[in-house]
């Protein structure tokens, strides 16, 4: 399936009408030519994409007053077929100056098209300016505008997206036209809730700020209640000729979570191949013992386990409806559950396993083992503690760079400091130039050089920076293990340490973790003894968890999680769920937070202390960083390919 798909991007008749235009220079087509670019015409706007790639090739490969044409063409055919890099090819033979502004506007919509398939969504957009949008057809700005919107949505510029979609309404009409209003108002609830009162204190009253206000509302209460409906009142009142006003008739805004009293059947997708047949195997085994755990219980739903490498990841959601299923949990993969997003209306609720940043849609719920609520928490812990200043010591690599960034954005909302962002090579065994680098050692020891030069026999120690106090450290356990140490060699001792929770490794390694001393970090529960107090804790099913490597530990707790977590999934907006991977609740965008454990690592055991709990944050996702997103956030075992 398309990674891309946004409102069925379908390329019409109009094209091939539109493209029957002679190019510049070349020879006429002969009769047979004529003939065949008909057929392929015509198989075109049947779908048979596959027949007219032939043919469009087949004309391509002959120069004539039309070949630029048929490239363009065969590379349309081709995108329809999913077969991006091939579609490429055509088009990169294309030189725009040969076309005429038709063929040009064509060329360059495809080309974003495919930018936003691999993710290029900055690229898209720089395509896409090249465009003159007052010499497009009907059919071509909505192509036109749904790639302007998509893009922008991906590149963190919501309200412009949000402004997008508001013109592309006025080309729609029926189903389409409500759920451009639906995806309207999905873009503004990302907004953070300081953006959102700032944009409604200019009291414009327009369309724009209307939505802003349905957003608002969405976040404020909780839907069916008193307070929403009130407000929902006021809303009306306020925008009698607003498009949102189609949506209160149609009851979108009607209380629509879950009934979880009637579910009965309930479709798993997991992968049973690929790179993360294993992972998901571990999930598996958490999800099926919370299932017999409750085998003697009256109302449980039966399980139905799909394969998600089988089939095109919407064609397995129908399928699983037409089976009876009630609630989907899954799938694992943070692409698939994107693609799933686009291209379904969610009529039967989505337990997503995993966290895709800024996708907000109706009946869709996302829960991952995600670093935000590890970063959140750790800098809230550091905060407690009364720590100011910080530093970030992370990989040179795109994981490493968002981790970075979500420290960065942490600790700036709890009125921190962030004095200096250091990077490590990926797969070093030397941390000391890093080290002594972020704590400012070389500076001092030049000066100390360039000193000894003026004045005879200086004896004098490099000291480092002062006016820090805590060290954000984005390292898994042996990287950790290499690093730490250079803080004490290098007179930083008094310097909190804080990581993540791969920091740890899973199971008390004391002789090993001797030299993590001091290091703090948040984690889930299930991973301490008397720290989880479900019967499925890490005792009772050691028999699982040793078929896996430590590093899996987490899964089997996520697995058991998903599954206990679903009788839950009304009230947990209102009240938290005490679950193997930490404390959870539902926040505004329908993703599964969760309250974890803190330790720190003393003479190599990792020990509990104290959580911080009730520092109130407001901490908001980047909406710059989907781009960022585009790996999962449950990491394979080569913990050195990341790093």
């Amino acid at each position: 399936m398309k990674r891309y798909i946004e409102l069925g991007l379908i390329l019409c008749v109009a094209l091939m009408a539109s493209c029957t235009t002679q190019s510049r220079g070349g020879r006429p087509l002969d009769s047979g030519s004529q003939s065949i670019s008909r057929q392929a015409d015509q198989l075109y706007s049947m779908g048979e994409y596959e027949k007219a790639a032939i043919l469009y090739q087949k004309l391509a490969e002959h120069p004539s007053g039309q070949q630029n044409v048929f490239r363009l063409q065969a590379a349309h055919a081709l995108f329809k077929m999913g077969f991006d890099e091939q579609a490429k090819g055509y088009v990169d033979l294309i030189r725009p100056a040969d076309l005429g502004l038709d063929q040009r506007n064509h060329l360059y919509l495809l080309y974003a098209q495919i930018d936003l398939s691999a993710g290029n969504a900055e690229q898209a957009i720089n395509r896409l300016q090249l465009i003159q949008p007052f010499a497009l057809t009907r059919d071509k700005q909505l192509e036109y505008r749904s790639a302007r919107a998509f893009a922008f949505a991906l590149t963190g510029q919501l309200e412009a997206s949000a402004r997008e979609r508001i013109t592309l309404g006025s080309y729609l009409f029926g189903d389409e036209k409500t759920q451009n209003n639906i995806s309207i108002l999905e873009v503004l609830a990302l907004l953070p809730a300081h953006v959102q009162e700032r944009q409604l204190s200019l009291q414009k009253y327009d369309i724009y700020s209307g939505w802003v206000e349905l957003a608002s509302i969405m976040r404020k209460f909780n839907k069916g209640s008193s307070e929403f409906n009130l407000a929902l009142d006021s809303w009306m009142q306020k925008y009698t000729q607003h498009p949102g006003q189609s949506l209160i008739a149609a009851g979108y805004f009607s209380t629509n979570r879950v009934n979880i009293g009637d579910i009965s059947e309930i479709a798993v997708f997991l992968p049973e191949s690929g790179p993360y047949v294993a992972h998901a195997q571990a999930v598996k085994e958490g999800v099926m013992a919370a299932y017999y755990q409750h085998q003697q219980d009256a109302q449980r739903p039966n399980l139905h386990f799909y394969d998600t490498q089988s089939k095109d990841i919407v064609a397995l959601y129908h399928e699983a409806i037409a089976d009876g299923a009630q609630l989907v949990v899954g799938p694992l993969n943070k692409q698939l559950i994107s693609q799933l997003a686009a291209g379904a209306e969610f009529s039967v609720p989505v337990l997503a396993l995993n966290y895709v940043e800024e996708l907000f849609k109706v009946n869709l719920y996302q829960f991952a083992l995600s670093p935000l609520d590890e970063v959140r928490q750790a800098t809230n812990q550091a905060r407690f503690e009364g720590h100011k200043n910080a530093i970030i010591l992370a990989p040179n690599t795109m994981d490493g760079d968002r981790l970075a960034t979500y420290f960065k954005n942490a600790w700036n909302d709890l009125e921190g400091d962030v004095l200096d962002v250091q990077d490590f090579e990926r797969g070093a065994k030397d941390f000391s130039f890093p080290v002594k680098q972020l704590l400012n050692i070389n500076e001092s020891q030049y000066r100390i050089q360039m000193l000894s030069k003026v004045i005879a026999n200086v004896e004098s120690n490099p000291y480092r920076r002062q006016d820090v106090d805590v060290i954000f450290m984005v390292a898994p356990n042996k990287v950790a293990r290499l690093i730490n140490p250079q803080f004490y060699h290098n007179r930083a001792e008094s310097i909190a340490v804080y990581g993540l929770s791969r920091v740890y490794g899973g199971q008390p390694a004391p002789k090993k973790d001797i030299d993590l001393e001091g290091v703090g970090f948040c984690s889930i529960p299930w991973l301490f003894e008397l720290a989880y107090q479900g019967d499925l804790d890490k005792r009772t099913l050691q028999s699982t968890w040793e078929q896996f490597p430590d590093s899996f530990l987490s899964l089997i707790a996520f697995g058991i999680d998903a599954y206990n977590v679903v009788p839950h999934l009304n009230k947990l907006d209102s009240m938290q769920y005490q679950g193997a991977t930490g404390r959870l609740s539902l926040n505004a965008v329908n993703r599964i937070e969760r309250r974890l454990i803190c330790a720190k690592f003393k003479q190599g055991e990792a020990l509990l202390i104290d959580t911080a709990e009730n520092i109130t944050v407001d901490f908001q996702d980047n909406a710059s960083e989907f781009l960022l997103e585009r790996e999962l956030l449950i990491k394979p075992e080569e913990e050195s390919r990341a790093y």
